[in-house]
């Protein structure tokens, strides 16, 4: 088999990306402004939001570069609004896991190999640890540095750990400390691992400003079994909002932030967002009573 190399496509003016646009069937209302949004945001990422709007590289009747727009708009405020509940529970993961392990194996108890349920793991993760450290220059960890001859209970350690490593650890505790943390949310401890992973991608997305809509979650998302009646996908981020709610245990701060999600939806009624696995019941699904 012979690999044939495709030329890569000559730069174009953000005059020339608009006009292709056109011939391929998307209206341009207003070119002027059209263009000062093609300045702003990279014509690949912009068209990324066109996908749902075409076929075969011909745009469906009635699509205009404002609608493409409006879907951007409506992706970068939903990816603000979900790093709201993300830190929440990252914060909270941090707390939880730290205070385990210290008040179960002592202040540097993730150095020792009978901390994880498998115990080859511990030395992944102390090297990644001190990737970390060594990477920060946070003053909590130039002052245990220093004062403490750069030794660091769990309790400061944890803080310095990304959330994706952050999830490899708890995913790699021993079941009976997994069960401990997992109590206090009356999840299965497995559910929460899955979940864990699943924000980790979410978070990264979001950090990265990378499309959230009409994309496929690269994972398929655990449910609780009371909550596999209503037949939600499984690799839709719905499917992970919707078990964010067993993740926030606030009723109040989490119904304010579902109706804060109600507005955001409601403000751009024109995007579908089935296309991101919403129920047609989302609004009464995340409603917390009491």
């Amino acid at each position: 088999m012979t690999n044939v190399t495709v030329e890569l496509k000559p730069p174009t003016t953000f005059e020339e990306q608009l006009n292709i646009l056109r011939t391929r069937g998307v209206v341009i209302p207003d070119e002027k402004y059209s263009i000062s949004i093609l300045k702003r945001i990279n014509y690949y990422r912009f068209t990324a939001y066109a996908l749902h709007f075409k076929e075969n590289d011909t745009y469906f009747p009635n699509t205009t570069f404002n609608k493409i727009y409006r879907h951007y708009e409506f992706d970068a405020k939903l990816r603000q609004h979900l790093m709201k509940m993300v830190e929440h529970v990252e914060i909270s993961f941090r707390t939880h896991i730290a205070y385990t392990l210290a008040h179960s194996y002592g202040a540097e108890g993730y150095k020792s190999e009978s901390t994880f349920f498998n115990p080859n793991w511990c030395q992944d993760f102390n090297t990644e640890l001190r990737k970390c450290i060594d990477k920060s220059k946070d003053p909590f960890v130039l002052h245990h540095l220093s004062k403490y001859s750069g030794r660091f209970p769990v309790w400061v350690a944890i803080e310095v750990l990304t959330f994706s490593w952050l999830s490899k650890l708890f995913k790699n505790l021993r079941n009976k400390d997994k069960k401990e943390i997992s109590r206090y949310y009356g999840v299965h401890f497995n559910e929460i691992s899955n979940w864990l992973h699943a924000l980790t991608i979410i978070r990264n997305k979001c950090a990265h400003y990378s499309r959230l809509f009409n994309d496929k979650l690269p994972m398929i998302v655990k449910f609780r079994e009371d909550d596999k009646k209503h037949e939600i996908k499984n690799n839709l981020l719905y499917a992970m909002i919707f078990n964010l709610q067993h993740l926030i245990l606030d009723s109040l701060s989490w119904n304010v932030w579902v109706i804060e999600l109600e507005s955001i939806v409601d403000e751009y009624n024109d995007v579908d967002i089935k296309l991101l696995g919403f129920h047609e019941q989302w609004r009464e699904q995340l409603r917390k009573q009491g």
